[in-house]
């Protein structure tokens, strides 16, 4: 009886152990198929960054699921970003890299951001860089003094996002009129509209972005850059104004800075609220991994991104930050962007 007995006893240990070793994250992504909603249309810089991405975040996740890129552009990024918090399933199986604007959209554009910054399950931010005011070289417009004598009209996604709503800030800090033509698709259509000679420029363009998806525009003279919105320069730009540096109020330069933070948060991935967590936090591992893979470093230093990532616990502090400003701040802001 005793030596029936251990055969049993030996396979309940080897069946407790493999219990025990389970991972229900990794049984949960196994042969899963994830979606990564991008708020972009195909081809622009954010699209770009999002399928590099989904490549080798992939790997880093348990289970190794297949990683599905979908594009969601509309508004500025709110269409994909509404999606997210409302519409996607609940259970980690869709993520999302939406507008560096976003982080902000339910304080500034409450009109249209139907979600709460506070609840979004945050993963990670990819980079952060100041955007550009950019004039097409036929505009008379070729610095930011010349945007006071001269007319000129920008393109823009929609309200809620940065192509909307700085020029505005300049107009309201500047007397300014530039005019925002709404209803692109993207940044990228805006890019297009500049060549048709729709509109005169794009404001809030990343300097990644040019390098990316139009390298010969630098180096051939086809735009100026005019200012940058960013907490700090850009260091391929040294002699191109800072809007801060314009700035001397303290109570504006407060509210322009609340504004502006979103320059850091420029890629962030997020997933609905309200995931298991224990998948936000293997989600949220992944993706630091992936932010030091080498393989990934090589490949966003191809597409020109450096990566200043931030970890999903430090992107939910400073969104939490954000949220908490004083509300005459936030007035102040989002007087200045209407």
């Amino acid at each position: 009886m005793i030596r029936q007995a251990l055969p049993a006893a030996a396979l309940l240990l080897l069946f407790t152990a493999h219990v025990a070793r389970a991972d229900p994250v990794e049984d949960f992504y196994r042969g899963r198929q994830v979606s990564l909603v991008i708020s972009t249309d195909v081809g622009g810089g954010y699209d770009a960054v999002g399928r590099m991405f989904a490549r080798h975040f992939a790997e880093h996740v348990p289970g190794k699921p297949t990683i599905v890129p979908q594009n969601m552009p509309g508004a500025g990024g709110l269409r994909a970003t509404n999606y997210l918090f409302n519409n996607a399933p609940r259970d980690g199986s869709a993520i999302g890299l939406v507008h560096g604007s976003m982080t902000t959209a339910d304080l500034l554009s409450p009109q249209g951001a139907k979600f709460d910054g506070d609840r979004i399950s945050w993963i990670g931010n990819i980079s952060g860089e100041p955007g550009f005011c950019v004039s097409w070289f036929t505009s008379p417009v070729k610095s930011f003094a010349d945007i006071k004598d001269h007319d000129f009209t920008v393109g823009s996604s929609g309200a809620g996002a940065g192509l909307d709503f700085f020029p505005k800030v300049i107009n309201h800090l500047f007397g300014t009129n530039i005019r925002v033509v709404s209803g692109y698709t993207g940044g990228t259509a805006v890019l297009l509209a500049m060549e048709r000679g729709e509109v005169d420029g794009i404001c809030s363009w990343p300097y990644s972005g040019m390098e990316k998806t139009r390298p010969a525009w630098l180096p051939e003279h086809k735009i100026n850059l005019l200012v940058q919105f960013g907490l700090a320069k850009n260091p391929k730009a040294p002699d191109v104004p800072l809007i801060l540096d314009l700035v001397s109020d303290q109570a504006t330069r407060a509210a322009l800075e609340l504004m502006l933070t979103e320059r850091q948060l420029l890629r962030p991935i997020l997933a609905p609220p309200e995931i298991p967590a224990d998948r936000l936090a293997a989600l949220r591992r992944a993706f630091v991994a992936t932010m030091q893979d080498p393989a990934f470093l090589a490949d966003a230093k191809k597409l020109s991104e450096e990566v200043t990532a931030m970890s999903g616990e430090e992107v939910e502090s400073l969104i939490r930050r954000l949220h908490h400003a004083p509300p005459e701040v936030l007035q102040r802001a989002i007087a200045l962007k209407s």
